[in-house]
């Protein structure tokens, strides 16, 4: 048995994997990270590019919880509240391409 991926399909996995690089790693970021910025620029782009299975609109959420999250004057639970929308987007992120690299 053999897979034979589409190099969109390796992009979808690309992104897939990087997803959950930031979804695993971004409880343990300072709030202060540009990571996550770095890695929605790069969706966005990607979303506009090959990715029109994804929903701009979880995408764009997410960026701006990303950007929300930067702000240090916010509650602690303030700032829990967008960490959790952002890990709805970026769980999102992870089915979408999951599901179009192995169920089309």
């Amino acid at each position: 048995m053999s897979f034979r991926f589409t190099d969109i399909e390796l992009a979808a996995l690309v992104a897939c994997a990087i997803t959950g690089w930031l979804f695993a790693a971004r409880g343990r970021m300072a709030s202060e990270s540009n990571w996550p910025l770095v890695y929605y620029l790069a969706m966005v782009f990607y979303q506009k590019t090959i990715g029109h299975f994804l929903e701009a609109n979880f995408i764009y959420a997410g960026v701006v919880c990303a950007m929300l999250i930067r702000f240090e004057f916010m509650s602690p639970t303030v700032v829990k509240i967008f960490r959790f929308i952002e890990g709805i987007c970026l769980i999102y992120v992870v089915w979408r391409t999951l599901d179009f690299v192995l169920f089309t």
